[in-house]
């Protein structure tokens, strides 16, 4: 619940400091007086849209500060998982400066406005004039049925949205499947030309690179054949590998003596071997010098073919191997699409059978929501004194069509609802939003939230003048509504209804004053003499006479 409100320099409030209590708080005061500031102070404290133009004039930032308790453990979860420390309250502040900055702060540390709105869902609701046109707008019904069972219909939402990712998956890879089938038989003529022209080619990896090698050899045969000659000739006149054993036979004797004649002989004998092989090596490469040139042609053709596909086909000789291969793919899927496609449709139906259950299942539950809505809303408005009151939540029982039908599944399932209402004994019913006067909405949205705060454990819910319009008897059902709600949740309520101040716990004046060239507004807490005067002047508008006092009295031990 709201425990402490302080504002400062919002609007024509210039310091306000105000501590709410339990049970029912109406506010009270002239229009204008900033009653509705207060409300507004309070939404954005859950999240509202700040703006710079609500800055007092001769202010540079406005700041507004709401303490309230935790006794949501909703509450407490969303503050743990964003690092926020808490007691056993939260402190949530919103600072608005005339750069259009906005800073929010929760328990003195800075946050976002997405982590305020998800604390506020906990913390309050609001009923304005924008409740009342969400309420008859039929595109919000499934959001107002699904808040009444939000703990328990979030399974159903759940399993319904991980299956309509599964389906939607699974239809995505299988019009893909369609698209390429379709786009592979348009290229097919192509890629069989290409598949066997390449094939033809016979390529070898690296092929271009081992061809250009044997090439070279043959292109510089006189100089290698000159110099592995040169290379014999060294060796053998100068007995240079017999001066090397002998060299390494030398050390190996002296070896013992010291580790470091260990280590050069372990290295000499290695160079010796070494030196062996490379002679060996280029002995054998001396002895097979042969050139042909035959073969040196054969090289040069293949080479230049190889190139000219190269060009061709702007790709190396690896990647035109690896596209060999991508063709073959190709042309083999189409002897296998069909078989592909089929395997692919298989898997859609059974997503789309197990999306269209869980589609199902949800509508079942929340027909069985409705059912108890429908019942506890028709007693809600024969208490509001719409005595022949009937309600009805349609549905339209939509079925998607096939597999293919992926428009039929939206985020929140497949259902589409209406509410019908009937006020008057042998109307037929008709829709909420075509039929309600002003009056009636008010008794059907308060009928909505009375449900509306128990089933979502919501600790605070403030009345924006919902009473607007209402007089009498009904005026006095109206009270005993929010009064029954305020032992649920704290409820604070704007009024200018005698009956409904009269039932308040708690009765906060809000007046407003000149001083200088400036509207300010100041607010108190009346005991029961000044409540007494404050119900008087509303009901004989505005002057205070005996008959209204004693009204005024009549109504407050009627209480």
């Amino acid at each position: 619940m709201l425990k402490k409100l302080q504002v400062k320099n919002y609007a024509i409030i210039e310091d306000l400091s105000l501590d709410f209590y339990e049970g029912m708080t109406v506010l009270t005061g002239e229009t204008g007086a900033g009653k509705s500031i207060i409300v507004d102070a309070i939404s954005l404290l859950l999240g509202d849209r700040a703006s710079k133009d609500m800055i007092a004039s001769n202010a540079n930032k406005a700041t507004v500060i709401g303490v309230f308790s935790l006794d949501n453990p909703n509450l407490k979860r969303i503050l743990k998982i964003n690092n926020i420390d808490f007691d056993n309250e939260v402190e949530i502040q919103r600072t608005i400066n005339q750069e259009n900055k906005n800073i929010v702060r929760i328990n003195n540390q800075v946050s976002s406005l997405k982590v305020l709105k998800e604390l506020a869902i906990h913390l309050a609701d609001i009923h304005s004039q924008f409740d009342t046109n969400r309420l008859i707008n039929p595109d919000n019904y499934l959001v107002l049925i699904d808040n009444f069972r939000k703990d328990k219909i979030n399974n159903y939402v759940n399993d319904y949205l991980l299956k309509l990712d599964d389906y939607k998956v699974i239809l995505n890879r299988y019009n893909n499947a369609l698209k390429e089938k379709e786009n592979t038989l348009k290229q097919l003529d192509l890629y069989n030309f290409q598949l066997e022209e390449i094939s033809k080619l016979n390529l070898v990896s690296n092929e271009d690179e081992s061809l250009q090698e044997q090439v070279n050899l043959l292109e510089n045969l006189d100089k290698i054949n000159s110099i592995l000659e040169k290379f014999n000739s060294v060796v053998e006149n100068d007995r240079l590998l017999d001066n090397i054993f002998d060299l390494k036979s030398d050390i190996e004797s002296i070896s013992d003596t010291s580790s470091e004649f260990k280590d050069i002989s372990k290295r000499l004998n290695d160079v010796y071997y070494e030196f062996d092989d490379i002679k060996q090596s280029l002995n054998s490469q001396l002895q097979n010098l042969d050139y042909d040139q035959t073969d040196y042609d054969g090289l040069i053709t293949r080479l230049d073919e190889i190139d000219r596909f190269k060009r061709k086909y702007s790709k190396s000789v690896n990647e035109l191997l690896e596209y060999q291969k991508f063709l073959q793919q190709e042309v083999e899927k189409v002897d296998n699409y069909d078989e592909y496609i089929e395997e692919i449709h298989q898997e859609l139906m059974d997503k789309f059978n197990l999306l269209k259950e869980a589609a199902f299942e949800l509508r079942s539950f929340r027909k069985e929501i409705a059912k108890k809505i429908t019942k506890e809303i028709k007693e809600n408005l024969h208490d509001l004194v719409i005595l022949n009151a009937d309600f009805e939540i349609r549905f339209d029982n939509a079925n998607p069509i096939d597999e293919y039908d992926n428009t039929a599944f939206k985020q929140d399932g497949i259902d589409s609802i209406d509410f019908y209402i009937s006020t008057n004994l042998g109307e037929p019913l008709k829709q909420l939003s075509k039929t309600a006067s002003g009056g009636e909405m008010s008794r059907v949205m308060l009928a909505f939230k009375s449900i509306f705060v128990r089933s979502n454990k919501i600790s605070t819910i403030i009345f924006d003048e919902i009473d607007t319009g209402i007089s009498g008897y009904i005026a006095k059902q109206i009270a005993n509504k929010i009064r029954e709600i305020s032992k649920i949740s704290q409820v604070i309520s704007i009024t200018h209804i005698p009956q409904v101040v009269a039932t308040g716990t708690h009765h906060i004046a809000v007046r407003k004053f000149i001083v200088g060239d400036k509207t300010k507004t100041t607010v108190s807490y009346l005991d029961y003499e000044q409540k007494v005067e404050e119900i008087a002047k509303m009901i004989s508008a505005g002057g205070i006479t005996k008959s209204s006092i004693e009204s005024a009295k009549e109504l407050l031990i009627s209480e």
